[in-house]
C-alpha cells in the first residue's frame, strides 16, 4: 500500500519532539504496517488492539492511538485511490487528542 501525507500532517509531525516521533515510528513499523499488510482494512485479521484504531463517526477518517500517556499520541488517516485504482493511505493529522477537533 502506498502512503502519503497532507501538508498539515507534515507541519504537525515536524513540530513533534524527537521522542514522540520515535514512538510514532515504532508503532507504525512494529504494529500498524504489518497489520495493513495482513489485511486489517478488510477486518480479517482485526487491527491490533494496542493501536485503538477506529473510524471517526460519520466520516471515512480513521484514528490511531500511538501512545496513551507521556505523550498522548494520536494520528488520523483515510484511504483513497491513486490514478491506477491502487489504495493510498493518507495521513491527515498527528498530535494529541486535540486533533479530533478537525481530524
Amino acid at each position: 500500500m502506498k502512503l502519503d501525507t497532507q501538508p498539515v500532517f507534515d507541519r504537525e509531525y515536524a513540530r513533534l519532539p524527537r521522542e514522540h516521533k520515535k514512538l510514532f515510528r515504532a508503532a507504525l513499523h512494529e504494529h500498524f504496517l504489518p497489520a495493513v499488510d495482513s489485511g486489517a482494512f478488510t477486518g480479517n485479521p482485526p487491527w491490533p488492539t494496542r493501536l485503538r484504531i477506529h473510524r471517526i463517526a460519520d466520516t471515512s477518517i480513521y484514528s490511531l492511538t500511538w501512545s496513551f500517556t507521556g505523550p498522548d499520541g494520536r494520528a488520523t488517516f483515510h484511504l483513497e485511490s491513486d490514478d491506477e485504482g491502487d489504495p493510498v493511505l493518507v495521513w491527515r493529522r498527528i498530535g494529541t487528542h486535540e486533533i479530533y477537533d478537525r481530524p
